[in-house]
C-alpha cells in the first residue's frame, strides 16, 4: 500500500487547518460568555452599592429625626456581673 506524500501533507495541513478554527471559534464563544457574565457581575455590584448608599442615607435620616435616647446593652451586662461578683465574694 504506497501513499502520496503529497496527499498526506494535504490531509495533516487540512486537519491542523480545521482544528484550529474549530478551537478558535470555541475560544470565541467563551470569551464572550465571561465578557458578558463579567458585566453581568459588575450591573449586580453597582446595585448592591446603590443600595448601601440607600441604606445609609436612610440611617442618617432615622438618626437625626429621632430623638429617642439610647440605652446601651453593655451596661445592663456591666450591673450583672458586679452583681454576680458581689455574690461570689460574699459582701454586697
Amino acid at each position: 500500500m504506497s501513499i502520496d506524500l503529497t496527499m498526506l501533507v494535504g490531509a495533516i495541513a487540512i486537519a491542523f487547518i480545521a482544528g484550529f478554527l474549530l478551537r478558535s471559534s470555541q475560544m470565541k464563544k467563551q470569551k464572550k460568555k465571561v465578557n458578558e457574565l463579567e458585566r453581568e457581575m459588575m450591573a449586580n455590584h453597582a446595585e448592591i452599592l446603590e443600595l448601601q448608599q440607600e441604606k445609609l442615607a436612610l440611617e442618617k435620616q432615622l438618626k437625626g429625626v429621632s430623638n429617642i435616647p439610647v440605652i446601651p446593652i453593655t451596661a445592663k451586662d456591666e450591673k450583672k456581673s458586679e452583681k454576680l461578683q458581689d455574690k461570689s465574694t460574699g459582701s454586697k
